[in-house]
């Protein structure tokens, strides 16, 4: 089990170096596409913790907010609310409610491939919200929300419960659980020879010679 603790310590690192990473250890797929960004413009927002996924299905029609209502009462805390829709729905899949709600549960950020509203409520919050663009329209006749802490495709990645998602201003990035403690190994070593190439560059030493010793640039 991944502790609180582990969580936290992750956000040590920064997502190109873990996509680095995840590409030099051969795990593929688990960038999310560059166009769920972060609402916070921050750039030294990092957050870190297990997925929580949601399902989204399109409709045209008025169904009601039942299983949207009980996923809100059911996020775990140190989680990251990942809400998929199926296909675009051109409507918010997140706002200030669901904010409020899931900073209450605990939960650390939300990340949506579609919409997100209620801008003013949610940077009040401070609630760290990833999403594909601004929305003001409302879920109802557009979509509703079938089921949650299953297995979804975000971003062009595969999202299981409980994998770790690990996001900051650059993007979003999915560690399949199975993989966390091998990641985080190599993870220690690159970023070591990341700083010392980057303090090299900085002294003025041979960029050449720095990627000889360190193979980092």
């Amino acid at each position: 089990m991944i502790t609180a603790e582990q969580l936290t310590d992750f956000t040590k690192f920064y997502t190109p170096l873990v996509s680095d990473t995840l590409d030099r250890l051969g795990i593929k797929g688990c960038v999310m596409d560059r166009s769920i960004q972060a609402f916070n413009h921050d750039p030294h927002l990092k957050i870190c913790g297990t997925a929580f996924p949601c399902r989204v299905v399109p409709t045209a029609e008025n169904v009601e907010i039942n299983t949207l209502l009980a996923m809100i009462d059911a996020i775990p805390s140190h989680s990251i609310v990942v809400v998929a829709a199926d296909a675009d729905i051109d409507a918010a899949l997140w706002g200030g409610l669901m904010s409020t709600g899931a900073l209450r549960r605990g939960a650390v950020a939300a990340v949506v491939n579609g919409g997100v509203r209620d801008m003013e409520q949610i940077a009040g919050l401070g609630f760290p919200v990833f999403g594909a663009y601004r929305c003001v329209k409302d879920i109802r006749t557009r979509g509703f929300m079938a089921e949650y802490n299953i297995t979804v495709q975000c971003g062009g990645t595969t999202v299981a419960p409980d994998d770790i998602i690990f996001a900051d201003a650059n993007g979003v990035v999915v560690i399949p659980q199975k993989h966390f403690a091998t990641v985080e190994k190599e993870l220690l070593s690159a970023a070591t020879e990341e700083r010392s190439t980057m303090q090299g560059l900085a002294k003025g030493e041979s960029a050449q010679k720095l990627y000889e010793t360190y193979k980092r640039f």
